[in-house]
C-alpha cells in the first residue's frame, strides 16, 4: 500500500517503544512471509465458484473510488476547489485497479468481501485517477499479510486462487464493459504481482489488447526487464515508459530514502515472483522509471492522501509508525498534501534498483524494516502519476481517432 510523508532517521523516543515493538513484530512476520519462512497453518479459503464482486465499478451509485478532488496543502495552506466531475460516459478510458496486501484476516485467502481496509486502500490509491477513467476494481481473495508465510513456504493454492479471481474479473470486464476502450492498469505490491502475471499472459502476447493498453502503473512489485533493457523480463512486447506522453508502456518503481537492503528492487530476493511463475533472478533488473521525467514535473512533490482516517488494522498501524510522531496529514478538505516535499532519482546501489527520495522540505517518516518506504510508493507524488495517466490517455485517444 502507499502512503506516507518524509524522513527523520534519528527520531527515537521512549514513548515509541511499544509502537516500534509491534511494528518490528509485524515486519518480522511479513518479512518471513516473503522470504518463505513458514508460520503455523491456518484454515484454507473456500474455493467456491467465482462471481465478480466489484469494489469499484462505474455502474455503482457510490463506491470507494468516488471522491471529490478538493485538496488542502499543509505547506502552503492553499486549498484547491472541487473540480467539475466528469460523467462516467464521458471518460475516455478505463482503469483496472488491483489493490495491495491489506486484509486483516488470519487465513490463507481473504474472503470475497469489500472489507473496510479494502475500501480504505481504494480511496488512498485509486480514487484520484477517477477524473480520468472509469475505475473497475475487483475484490479478490488475496493472500492476507498473516497468510503470506504459509503460502510462500510452499503450500499450493493460495496465490493461484488470488490470481484466478483477478483473471476472472478481467475476463468479466472484457466481456461486458470494455467494448474496445483503452485501459490503464493500476496496482501496488500484491496487486502489482497479480497484474504482472495478467499483463504477461493476457495482454503482452495479444496484439489487439496491447493496442488497447493506454499504460500501466505497476508500483512496489518488482517488475522485471532484461538487464539494461526496457523489456525482456516480464514482458516481451510492452516496454517501460521512458519519455513524457508515451503510451502503451509501464511506469514502475519502489521508493526508498537511505538505501537499506529490502524486499524491493532486487528480483533475486522476490519469492512471490517465483510463486507466480514470473521471471526472477540475477539476470533480470527490477524496473525503475522516473515519474519526474514521465510527467514533465521535475519540481519537489509531497504525499497526498485522503483526509478521512484509514480503517483500523495492520496497515493503519504501519501507517501510524511511518509518520510517527505526527499523524497522517488531514484537513477539512477531502484530500490533504503533507507539508514535506522531495525530489527523486532512480539509483541502483548494491543491485537494488529503486527510486531514491531526497527531501527538500523535511517531515518525519520512519522507514519500515525490509520495506523501506513501501507505503510511499503511490501517494508520494500522486498528482504526478495522475498527470502521466492523463497525458497517456490524451496520446492514446489521438492515436485512435
Amino acid at each position: 500500500m502507499a502512503v506516507g510523508l518524509t524522513w527523520n532517521n534519528t527520531r527515537q523516543t521512549a514513548g515509541s517503544g511499544a509502537r516500534a515493538g509491534l511494528v518490528g513484530a509485524l515486519a518480522v512476520a511479513i518479512g518471513a512471509a516473503v522470504l518463505g519462512i513458514g508460520l503455523p497453518g491456518v484454515a484454507a479459503a473456500d474455493p467456491a465458484a467465482r462471481t465478480t464482486e466489484w469494489l469499484c465499478n462505474p455502474d455503482a451509485p457510490s463506491d470507494p473510488c468516488d471522491l471529490p478532488s478538493d485538496t488542502t496543502d499543509q505547506l502552503t495552506g492553499q486549498t484547491t476547489a472541487v473540480r467539475a466531475r466528469v460523467s462516467e460516459k464521458d471518460k475516455p478510458v478505463d482503469c483496472f485497479y488491483v489493490y495491495p496486501t491489506v486484509s486483516n484476516q488470519v487465513a490463507l485467502n481473504a474472503d470475497l468481501l469489500a472489507s473496510p481496509e479494502v475500501e480504505s486502500i481504494a480511496r488512498f490509491q485509486a480514487a484520484r485517477f477517477a477524473d480520468i477513467c472509469r475505475v473497475f476494481a475487483p475484490v479478490y481473495r488475496q493472500v492476507p499479510l498473516l497468510g503470506l508465510p504459509a503460502a510462500l513456504a510452499g503450500l499450493e493454492g493460495p496465490i493461484d486462487l488470488a490470481y484466478s479471481d483477478v483473471l476472472a474479473a478481467w475476463n468479466d470486464y472484457l466481456a461486458h464493459d470494455n467494448h474496445g476502450r483503452g485501459v490503464i492498469f493500476i496496482g501496488h505490491s500484491q496487486g502489482t504481482m497479480m497484474l504482472r502475471k495478467l499483463i504477461r499472459e493476457q495482454i503482452d502476447p495479444n496484439p489487439q489488447l496491447r493496442e488497447q493498453m493506454v499504460g500501466a502503473f505497476l508500483m512496489g512489485g518488482n517488475v522485471t526487464t532484461a538487464r539494461g533493457s526496457t523489456a525482456g523480463g516480464d514482458f516481451t512486447n510492452i516496454p517501460l515508459c521512458t519519455t513524457q506522453g508515451e503510451s502503451g508502456c509501464v511506469t514502475a518503481y519502489s521508493t526508498d530514502l537511505i538505501g537499506l537492503p529490502s524486499l524491493f528492487g532486487n528480483s533475486s530476493y522476490d519469492l512471490i515472483t517465483a510463486r507466480l511463475g514470473l521471471p526472477t533472478g540475477p539476470g533480470y533488473q527490477v524496473a525503475c522509471t522516473d515519474p519526474a521525467v514521465l510527467s514533465g514535473n521535475a519540481g519537489p512533490v509531497g504525499a497526498t492522501v485522503p483526509s478521512a482516517p484509514y480503517s483500523f488494522g495492520i496497515i493503519s498501524v504501519l501507517m501510524d509508525y511511518t509518520t510517527f510522531p505526527e499523524p497522517l496529514p488531514t484537513s477539512t478538505s477531502t484530500w490533504t498534501t503533507g507539508k514535506g516535499r522531495g525530489t527523486g532519482q532512480c539509483v541502483e546501489p548494491d543491485g537494488f534498483h529503486r527510486y531514491r527520495i531526497q527531501m527538500t522540505v523535511p517531515q518525519a517518516v520512519n522507514e519500515l524494516p525490509l520495506f523501506d518506504t513501501h507505503l510511499l510508493d503511490i501517494n508520494f507524488g500522486l498528482e504526478r502519476l495522475v498527470e502521466i495517466a492523463n497525458q497517456q490517455s490524451a496520446a492514446w485517444q489521438m492515436a485512435h481517432t
